[in-house]
């Protein structure tokens, strides 16, 4: 059975409440800036990228549940320090 295509409009409401840039969920999602745009406008995702994307929202999603993201002290950091407490809970949660 083919999943349903992934509704990149819900994933950006995701990355803006998470208070990410687009150059972080890229990274997030192991492909570049482009790719990640493409996706937004409607490109298809590739076969071997959609596993990996449809992995790691499931993992933000339970970051913002479990670690109640952003907290506080994440709204107040700066960007750069926002991504690292991300990164060190997602490296933390593996």
């Amino acid at each position: 059975m083919t999943p349903k295509p992934i509704d990149f409009a819900k994933v950006e409401a995701l990355r803006k409440h998470m208070l990410l840039t687009t150059t972080d969920m890229a990274k997030l999602l192991g492909v570049s800036r482009m790719t990640y745009y493409g996706w937004v406008r409607g490109k298809a995702l590739r076969k071997t990228n959609d596993e990996t994307v449809r992995t790691m929202l499931r993992r933000l999603l339970a970051v913002m549940t479990d670690h109640a993201w952003p907290m506080p002290e994440v709204i107040a950091a700066g960007q750069p320090q926002r991504f690292a407490r991300l990164k060190q809970i997602l490296d933390g949660d593996k």
